[in-house]
C-alpha cells in the first residue's frame, strides 16, 4: 500500500514560505495576508495559484524567468481583495505548469507537486499545486485559472471538488494574460460545505432558476475513455441518475470530437500567442518539451484559422445548447484517467492528454459550467465525475454536486 500524504495542518499567515511536504507552495515570491477581522469566510485559509496580481508581489507564471522580467504588480486581483475583506486569510501562492500550457501537473523549474492521494502520481495542471494544497489539507479552497482543464484535471486527480464556472460569470481581472475568449477563474475545495458557502460568496445567486431535472448521458464521451476506466465509472453515474426525473442517452457531438479539439487548439494557441509571443521572441526563455513544442506551433496559426476556428465555435456552441436545454445536466468523465505515474512514458502521458483534451474541450468551447464530483475511485486513487448544465445555473450546479458528494461520503 502507497502511503498517503492527507491530512496536514492548516497554514496560517507567516511570512516564510510553507515548507509544506507537498511542494505545492512557491517559495521565492511568497506572499500572505490576513484577513479582515470579521466576515462570512473568517477562519477560512485559502490560496491561489501563481498567475495573480497582489499588490507589492510579482507572480511566475510558472517560469523563472517571467519572474525576473515583470514588474511587482500596483493592484490586487479583485477576487482576492473580496476573499480578504470575507474575512479569509491568503497563506500563499501555488505552483503552477509553465506559462500554465498544460495540464500535466509538471513544472521542471519549480518542481513538479506531489499528489496526496499517492506521491508516485502527478497532480494534473495547470494549477497543480492549486489541487495539491486542498487535498492534502493545507488550507480550506483554493484559486487557479481553467482553459483546457486546469482547475478540472487537478481536481480530479486530487479527489477534490473543483469547478469551472461560466464563461465571464466571475471577474478574472488581474490575471496573467492567457487565452481571452475561453480561460476563466476556478477553484477547487474538499469539503462540500465549504465549496458551497465559497461559491454563493464568489458566483453570488443565479439570474434564472432551473429545474435541473433531466440527466444526459453521452455515449461519445464515454467511448473516449479506456473501458477499464469506464467501468470504475459506472456505480458513480448509477448513483447520479437516482438524483433526476429522466434519464436519456445519446451523443453531444454530431460528428468527430477530434474536430471540436481542433476548433479548440487553434483558438487557445492563436490567443496564447498573441499573450506570449512578444515576450517569447524578446528573451527567449528555456522551456520543457510540453509547453515548448505547444508554444512554438502556437506561434504558426494563421489568423484566417483563428477566424475559422471561431466560426466553428459558433455551430459547436448551437450544438451543445441543444442538448444542454434549461433542466438539462450532463454526465461524463473529468478526464480520460485517474493521475498518471511519474514513471509513465512521454506517450502514455501524450496519449491520455488527447483523450481528455475530448472531454475537456465542451465547457471552453461552449460557455457552459462544469462541476468536478470526487464520488469515483479506480487502483485505490481518485477518478473524476463531471456535470455540465445551462450557462449562469452554476450556483444550482455546485449545490447539485455538493448534495451528491455529500451523500457518497455518508456511504
Amino acid at each position: 500500500m502507497v502511503e498517503t500524504l492527507l491530512n496536514n495542518k492548516k497554514l496560517t499567515v507567516s511570512p516564510h514560505p510553507p515548507y509544506d511536504a507537498l511542494q505545492a507552495f512557491v517559495r521565492e515570491n511568497h506572499i500572505a495576508l490576513e484577513g479582515a477581522a470579521e466576515g462570512p469566510l473568517k477562519g477560512m485559509a485559502f490560496a491561489v495559484k501563481d498567475v495573480f496580481d497582489i499588490v507589492g508581489s510579482t507572480y511566475s507564471n510558472g517560469h523563472p524567468m517571467w519572474l525576473q522580467t515583470h514588474e511587482p504588480a500596483t493592484e490586487t486581483s479583485s477576487f482576492i481583495v473580496n476573499m480578504l475583506e470575507a474575512g479569509a486569510d491568503l497563506v500563499g501562492k501555488t505552483i503552477c505548469d509553465e506559462l500554465c500550457y498544460s495540464i500535466s501537473g509538471e513544472n521542471w523549474n519549480y518542481g513538479s507537486p506531489l499528489n496526496p492521494h499517492d506521491p508516485r502520481r502527478y497532480c494534473g495542471g495547470s494549477s497543480s499545486g492549486t489541487g495539491a494544497a486542498v487535498a492534502g489539507g493545507y488550507v480550506d479552497v483554493a484559486f487557479g485559472s481553467d482553459c483546457l482543464g486546469s482547475v478540472r484535471v487537478p481536481a480530479a486527480y486530487n479527489g477534490v471538488l473543483g469547478i469551472r464556472p461560466t464563461l465571464y460569470r466571475v471577474d478574472n481581472s488581474g490575471e496573467a494574460p492567457y487565452c481571452k475568449s475561453m480561460d476563466v477563474l476556478g477553484y477547487v475545495a474538499q469539503d462540500p460545505d465549504v465549496f458551497e458557502q465559497v461559491s454563493e460568496f464568489i458566483l453570488g445567486e443565479d439570474q434564472h432558476q432551473q429545474s435541473l431535472k433531466r440527466l444526459f448521458i453521452p455515449v461519445d464521451l464515454l467511448d473516449v475513455v479506456d473501458d477499464n476506466v469506464r467501468e470504475h465509472l459506472k456505480s458513480s453515474i448509477g448513483r447520479i441518475k437516482g438524483y433526476f426525473d429522466e434519464v436519456v442517452e445519446g451523443k453531444i457531438c454530431p460528428g468527430d470530437l477530434q474536430d471540436w479539439v481542433k476548433v479548440f487548439q487553434h483558438i487557445q494557441g492563436y490567443e496564447v500567442w498573441e499573450s506570449y509571443g512578444g515576450w517569447y521572441r524578446k528573451y527567449r526563455p528555456q522551456l520543457s518539451e510540453g509547453p515548448g513544442s505547444r508554444l512554438e506551433w502556437a506561434s504558426t496559426i494563421t489568423y484566417a484559422q483563428y477566424q475559422a476556428a471561431l466560426e466553428a465555435r459558433e455551430e459547436i456552441i448551437k450544438q451543445v445548447d441543444q442538448v444542454i436545454t434549461e433542466d438539462t445536466v450532463v454526465v461524463l468523465p473529468t478526464a480520460a484517467s485517474i493521475a498518471p505515474l511519474r514513471t509513465d512514458s512521454e506517450e502514455s502521458i501524450n496519449h491520455t492528454r488527447l483523450q481528455s483534451s475530448q472531454l475537456l474541450c465542451i465547457s471552453p468551447l461552449s460557455g457552459v459550467p462544469q462541476v468536478t464530483l470526487p464520488i469515483a475511485t479506480m487502483e485505490e486513487v481518485p477518478l473524476g465525475v463531471s456535470l455540465l448544465s445551462p450557462r449562469h445555473s452554476d450556483l444550482q450546479l455546485v449545490k447539485l454536486a455538493c448534495q451528491i458528494t455529500q451523500d457518497y461520503l455518508k456511504t
